[in-house]
Formats: structure tokens, sequence, C-alpha cells
């Protein structure tokens, strides 16, 4: 079922995550009676996470009943024993759309710090000092301040790369000139955006 839900959701352009699992009895050579597991789905939209979570329920469904999906079963040892199982559900976490003048000046001022010399060049067109993942857009499903902070005013966020890609854990880490990176483009995007609600005031007029 865990590998299904993998299969799935790369299929509905999303991610699928198992970080706890319970088993019962949980003896070495025992095939256990009792199985119990998170399942963590996410995407950018609120209908690919909800399209997700109905083909898992179908496939966790049919597997239970003995049936092969996505092709799992293939080369396993076939077995006359089925289960049941029970879905719950803990929480649901709405999607959060940051503001594109946001993040348009997050892009401008992490051009500029990667040397393109330009607020408009694409992203993936940055030239200069490599910096890690800057220019790069990130979908991220944690829940950040941020989220709340855009229900009220505009938002978005700036990333700065950790060692070996390892974040929320005790052995995370990242150089002191990648945050100062961070806290640059941070900068250069408040300024920017500054300028920017001063130029659309202007046009506006009083």
């Amino acid at each position: 079922m865990i590998l299904a839900s993998h299969k799935l959701a790369t299929q509905h352009g999303a991610l699928a995550s198992t970080g706890i699992l319970s088993l019962k009895p949980g003896s070495t050579n025992t095939v256990p009676g009792f199985v119990q597991f998170s399942l963590d789905i996410r995407a950018p939209e609120n209908e690919t996470v909800d399209k997700t979570e109905a083909a898992c329920k179908s496939a966790f469904s049919a597997l239970a009943a003995g049936q092969d999906v996505l092709d799992i079963q293939s080369g396993c040892t076939p077995s006359s024993r089925q289960c049941t199982v029970d879905w719950r559900t803990d929480f649901v976490s709405p999607a959060s759309h940051f503001h594109d003048d946001c993040i348009s000046c997050v892009q401008a001022a992490g051009q500029d710090l990667c040397g393109s010399g330009s607020g408009e060049a694409e992203a993936g067109e940055m030239r200069g000092r490599d910096i890690g993942s800057w220019g790069k857009l990130m979908t991220s499903g944690a829940g950040h301040d941020s989220v709340y902070a855009n229900k009220h005013c505009p938002t978005s966020m700036v990333f700065v790369p950790c060692r070996d890609g390892v974040s929320h854990n005790p052995s995370e880490y990242s150089t002191p000139e990648q945050c100062a990176d961070g806290a640059n483009v941070l900068l250069g995007a408040v300024v920017r955006y500054d300028r920017l609600r001063g130029e659309r005031g202007r046009e506006s007029g009083p």
C-alpha cells in the first residue's frame, strides 16, 4: 500500500510520505496481524490532494482484497489471506498560494545576487557564482508561519540550502555564506517590493 501511494502520487503530480509505522505483534518471524501507518499527501493544489487520496483509498481496498494494483503484486508469493483497511483523516491543510509580486521580488533579488545582472532574467539563466538552489522555485508542504501571514498580507518565502539536503534535523547545517546569501536575497526582495508599492502609489494618484 505504501508503494502504491508513491506511484499514485507520482501519477497525479503529488507527493506521498509515510513516516510512522506500527506493527503487531512485532516478532521477527511473524507476519503482522495489525499494521498502522501514516500517509502524508501534499500538492500545490487542493484538488490534486483530493484526487490522490481517492486513488489511494481505492487502491488500498483492492490490495486488501488480494487484487493486484499497479503491478505491485508481480513476482510476490501468492496468498489466500486477506485483510481490511480503515482510513482516518487526522487533519487537512489547504494549499497556500503566495503573492505573485513577492515571488517576483525574491526571484529578481536572487538573480541579481547570482550575477545575472538583470532582474528580468529567467531563473534557469542565472550565471555567476554557484549559490546552490537559489533561483529554484520550490513548493513547500511544511506549516511555516508564512502560511498564516499569507492570509493577512502579501507573503513569500526564501529558502537557504542545507548540507546534503537535510533539514528539520539536528544535523541540519547551512554555511555562514549561504545564510548571508539568504539574508541578502531577503533584503533585496523587501527593497524591491517597497519600490514597487511606491511606483504603484504614484501611478494611482491621490
